[in-house]
């Protein structure tokens, strides 16, 4: 198996420290480097990378710029109730 990046840094988000980095193969049998985060998320995608253009775009930022609360839900809607400094009270406790 050929390493396909010699630097030792996460080919996704740039990464560097040696403790959280490990090798992931691609489709065509090459390797390259991601952090933790990014291997676990390529494990689960389910499907191999054939260049690490398509690994970097298969893993990038998923976040949309919408908020997903502003939809709301019955448990996020008591959440927020929970939470919120009416339902506390104005004093804390000692």
């Amino acid at each position: 198996m050929q390493a396909s990046n010699t630097e030792h840094t996460c080919v996704v988000c740039g990464a560097c420290d040696q403790r959280m980095l490990t090798t992931v193969e691609l489709a065509g049998g090459d390797a390259t480097t991601l952090c933790g985060s990014h291997a676990l998320l390529y494990r689960r995608a389910g499907t191999l990378a054939r260049s690490i253009g398509e690994l970097r775009a298969t893993l990038e930022e998923r976040r949309e710029t919408t908020r997903r609360r502003e939809d709301g839900d019955e448990l996020g809607e008591r959440l927020v109730a929970a939470f919120t400094k009416d339902r506390r009270g104005a004093e804390r406790r000692a």
